[in-house]
């Protein structure tokens, strides 16, 4: 197909120079037209291309980011379930199934505190006051009053945890 440019007004089609040939005359303003739409389609072919480059980009962001964040949750429910392990530790039997109910850590947490493990009443605790048994609990273990106790009635295990903790004598 070949395509005449016609300065008149006026279009009309001419006939073939040969027969698998045709001839088409436009006028100036068909010609303008044309030129305009194909400037606009490149134009709209080049916009898409960036566009899909982008959506492409863009995908890539979210697979990253989605397995960025299911990492990230994997570690805080292993680092959850660790947390609970501890203080499930710190409870009796019969308070771990209580506590096995509670949602939060945090909650968790504040039964622990309420309800720790603590050796029944009269029991022998390898405390301060539990006569002479001998005491199997380190400096830090051991409250404040406990201490105080300790070194009223047991002097010398006193001085000897002091001893340890600090490395000198009172």
């Amino acid at each position: 197909m070949r395509i005449l440019f016609n300065p008149d007004e006026g279009s009309t089609g001419g006939g073939g120079s040969s027969p698998h040939e045709e001839n088409v005359t436009l006028t100036k303003a068909e010609h303008e037209k044309l030129v305009k739409n194909s400037n606009e389609f490149f134009k709209l072919k080049n916009a898409n291309v960036k566009t899909e480059n982008r959506i492409k980009e863009l995908e890539g962001s979210l697979k990253s980011l989605t397995d960025e964040k299911e990492n990230i949750t994997q570690k805080f429910t292993a680092l959850e379930q660790g947390i609970k392990q501890q203080y499930y530790e710190q409870l009796s039997d019969e308070h771990k199934k209580i506590a096995e109910l509670i949602p939060t850590i945090e909650g968790l947490r504040d039964y622990v505190t309420l309800n720790a493990a603590k050796p029944p009443a009269g029991s022998d605790s390898a405390r301060p006051g539990s006569g002479g048994a001998e005491l199997t609990a380190k400096w830090d273990e051991l409250s404040y009053n406990e201490k105080e106790d300790l070194r009223k009635k047991r002097p010398e295990l006193w001085k000897k945890l002091y001893r340890e903790k600090f490395g000198f004598n009172n």
